[in-house]
């Protein structure tokens, strides 16, 4: 058996952390609940050893540089922009004139390409900086 750490933010914004122990074969799924709220969280292992709220108090980068913050909220803009653009041209697909199509089309395009910069953006500055 091997040990694994497993992370996740639950809904309610607390961060867990699972420590499990898991086989060489494909694992059985266990649930793991939330320290704080219970909400359960599945988690690849045969064993769960223990789960604990995550408070990343040792860790250096615990808060983001300003930077950081920044283009992970342009990206989380740019993110919600093509999501909402995408779902508008599903839904209008056969129901506007094919000229509004294309121009909506394009729109979702120019929104995917804003969101992938952002996001190039985003993973350059964390390579770079490691924050």
């Amino acid at each position: 058996m091997t040990r694994m750490v497993a992370l996740w933010r639950c809904k309610c914004g607390t961060r867990a952390k699972v420590v499990a122990e898991a086989g060489s074969s494909p694992s059985a799924e266990q649930m793991a609940s939330c320290p704080k709220c219970r909400a359960p969280h599945a988690v690849h292992a045969d064993k769960i050893i223990s789960v604990i709220e995550e408070t990343f108090e040792r860790s250096p980068y615990a808060f983001p540089c300003k930077e950081k913050e920044r283009l992970l909220v342009a990206q989380n803009k740019a993110l919600d922009i093509y999501r909402r653009l995408a779902l508008e041209l599903a839904e209008a697909a056969a129901t506007m004139p094919h000229a509004e199509f294309e121009s909506l089309a394009s729109r979702v395009c120019a929104a995917r390409q804003f969101w992938l910069d952002t996001r190039q953006q985003l993973n350059e500055h964390t390579a770079t900086h490691s924050c």
